[in-house]
């Protein structure tokens, strides 16, 4: 949770920024591709290594495709410097959010979906369907993997909390029986 608060923060100020300078598309665009090579397990390993300078690390993404403007350096920077490199797609999603409101587009709604192993394809459809039926506009799924939930499922769509883990139930029943 203190993530998707992080996300989100930097996101509204990064938005802030951005439309100051008339860049809200650009950034998103950049904020995108950030995200999505961020999603590479070695890209991640060499980007989150305090020893390889910004440069270097700069350098690396753009051999991939990313050629990323100061502002996104810097992003990259701070992620680094506090360790948060793995909330890169939330600020994405988030800023997605805030450009969407600019422009008048109901958008989607983002569902934080935490599960003990990953989802498969048909997992993620089926879940977003059901959850795009209580939300009343479509969900997108971001799914994060906690094993310490045992199973089933914790759902945070906004300020909503679903929580139909294993490990709930059991400290539920164990509150019970005390």
């Amino acid at each position: 949770m203190a993530s998707n608060i992080y996300a989100k923060e930097l996101a509204k100020g990064l938005f802030d920024a951005a439309k100051k300078e008339g860049k809200t598309i650009k950034w998103l665009a950049e904020l995108r591709l950030l995200s999505d090579l961020l999603r590479d397990e070695a890209l991640l390993e060499k980007v989150v290594d305090k020893s390889t300078s910004i440069e270097a690390k700069t350098a690396l993404l753009a051999e991939r495709g990313g050629d990323f403007s100061p502002e996104m350096v810097n992003l990259l920077g701070l992620l680094v410097e506090k360790q948060k490199v793995d909330v890169a797609s939330s600020v994405s999603f988030e800023f997605q959010g805030l450009v969407d409101q600019q422009h008048g587009i109901e958008g989607t709604s983002i569902a934080n979906v935490i599960t003990a192993i990953p989802l498969d394809e048909a997992g993620r459809l089926d879940i977003g369907k059901q959850l795009t039926k209580i939300a009343g506009k479509p969900v997108v799924i971001e799914n994060k993997v906690d094993p310490d939930i045992l199973g089933g499922v914790v759902i945070r769509i906004g300020d909503k909390l679903i929580d139909g883990s294993v490990r709930s139930k059991l400290q539920t029943i164990s509150k019970e029986l005390v």
